[in-house]
């Protein structure tokens, strides 16, 4: 019951982040529909020009056509780095207002550069030389001012990363003290620096992933030594629990997490190596660790809430009583990791590695597990309600101790050979064309469960089943009960004298 607590106390988190994604999906159609009417229009005009043979016309709309959807791709490809955006903007102007004014601005330069006399009086002849003299001395003063803007633009950003450098000086000195808040300003500063100057973002962020390695403690440091270093760098030790590791990180190490997490930061926050460190209660949400290398790490209580954790490795990391609604984890291996009451509702967990994992009281419900591989793992009390299981390998999971609920869930072509599902709740379950060998369905309740063209299934499974009303089964399967239900005698029906639906 306290995994269903937990399973279902986040039915607000949820409900506000579908609001959020919906205010998401209205705006990108406001921004996109007005988009794609322009293109249309644009395409309608480039038809009707060919067709009417002006070629001149269609190319410069083609060249048009083709130069905004480079500038749109641009944009969105640099949508982290504000600085690029910028110069692409300036550009982009440029090249219009030269586009636009070119010729006119060359028809004025040109007559001033090479002033025509001929048919002029002495008199207009020397006021057009005066005239003549007076733009060239306006045109070096403007040359010299342009001159002059550039030079002070250059001394700007000289300044400006003089002023880079020095602060990340200092934030480097305040990060060897050995007094907690006065690393904690240094990273404060290090963070700043990475919003102020997303060119040195590259580097900055390798000196916070170092940080973050040489504060955080490694994993399963019980002694008093581990325990005496970790009180010296100003970690927070529970009563009661010094030599399992304290309950969250410190304060500067958080906000190391906290720094790598953002917008430009997160360019170069992927395939970090953490691979046995002690991060329990840390918080990591939408945190990019796309491949990142987790193995035996300590999250216990984390939170990892819409965190990418593609092709991440966490095998036989602590991930227990995790809160990672929404994450994607799509091709991660956990092979081994301890899940015991992690919550992962609405993630994405295709192709995921969880092979041998303890999964006992988690909750998984409404996660994608296409292709996920669970073989041997422990789902004792593990709520997989709304599970999306389809060709998924369940071989010789086991669920003895509890019962592990799988309402509603999509099991198709999955693979539960040897599996141990004891008073498993799998009402409404869809498991057509599951391989169920040797599967133990010992009290199961498999209510509406659609089990036709189930590979494995025998009359002698469903006779122990809990139930298996208005269950869909294959004409002979459905047979093949009544006989062993006739045979048993009136007294040994059990449950497969329940209503039975093709």
């Amino acid at each position: 019951m306290a995994a269903a607590g937990t399973c279902f106390g986040w039915n607000e988190p949820v409900a506000y982040k579908k609001n959020v994604r919906a205010v998401r999906a209205v705006l990108a159609g406001v921004v996109a529909v007005p988009g794609a009417l322009f293109f249309i229009a644009m395409y309608v005009s480039l038809i009707e020009a060919l067709l009417k043979g002006n070629k001149v016309a269609a190319w410069w709309l083609m060249v048009e056509s083709l130069a905004l959807a480079v500038t749109i791709f641009l944009i969105v490809w640099l949508r982290y780095r504000r600085d690029r955006q910028i110069g692409l903007l300036i550009g982009l102007l440029v090249v219009g207002a030269t586009w636009l004014w070119g010729p006119h601005l060359w028809d004025a330069v040109s007559s001033t550069v090479v002033p025509q006399y001929k048919g002029l009086t002495p008199a207009e002849r020397a006021q057009a030389v005066g005239q003549y003299r007076l733009a060239v001395v306006q045109a070096c003063a403007a040359a010299g001012g342009v001159i002059a803007l550039l030079y002070t633009a250059r001394n700007y950003r000289l300044i400006r990363r003089g002023q880079v450098t020095d602060r990340l000086s200092k934030a480097l000195e305040r990060l060897e003290s050995t007094e907690e808040f006065v690393r904690l300003g240094g990273i404060l500063a290090l963070q700043q620096i990475i919003h102020d100057a997303p060119a040195q973002a590259e580097h900055v962020t390798h000196i916070v992933r170092t940080f973050v390695r040489r504060q955080a403690p490694k994993s399963g440091h019980s002694t008093s030594l581990g325990v005496q270093a970790a009180a010296a760098s100003g970690l927070l030790l529970p009563p009661g629990r010094a030599a399992s590791g304290p309950e969250r990180p410190a304060a500067d190490v958080q906000a190391a997490l906290t720094a790598l997490n953002t917008r430009h930061a997160k360019l170069y926050s992927s395939r970090i190596d953490l691979s046995g460190y002690h991060l329990a209660g840390a918080h990591m949400a939408r945190q990019n660790l796309h491949g990142a290398q987790l193995s035996r790490a300590v999250l216990t209580d984390a939170v990892l809430a819409r965190a990418t954790l593609g092709r991440a490795s966490l095998e036989n990391c602590d991930l227990r009583r995790v809160r990672a609604m929404g994450s994607r984890c799509n091709d991660a291996q956990m092979n081994g990791a301890d899940l015991r009451e992690a919550v992962f509702i609405l993630a994405n967990m295709v192709a995921c590695d969880l092979t041998g994992a303890d999964l006992r009281n988690a909750c998984l419900s409404k996660s994608d597990l296409q292709l996920a591989t669970l073989m041997g793992g422990k789902l004792s009390g593990a709520h997989l309600v709304s599970t999306d299981l389809t060709k998924a390998d369940l071989t010789g999971v086991r669920a003895e101790e509890k019962p592990v609920r799988l309402d509603g869930s999509c099991l198709y072509q999955a693979r539960l050979n040897g599996a141990v599902l004891r008073n498993a709740s799998l009402i409404g379950a869809k498991l057509r064309h599951a391989d169920l060998t040797d599967a133990d369905l010992t009290g199961a309740d498999l209510t509406r469960a659609d089990l036709r063209e189930a590979r494995g299934l025998t009359a002698d499974q469903l006779l122990t089943a809990g139930s298996i009303e208005k269950a869909q089964l294959d004409p002979t399967l459905r047979a093949a009960c009544r006989r062993s239900e006739h045979g048993t005698g009136t007294e040994a029906r059990g449950p497969v004298s329940q209503e039975v639906q093709p």
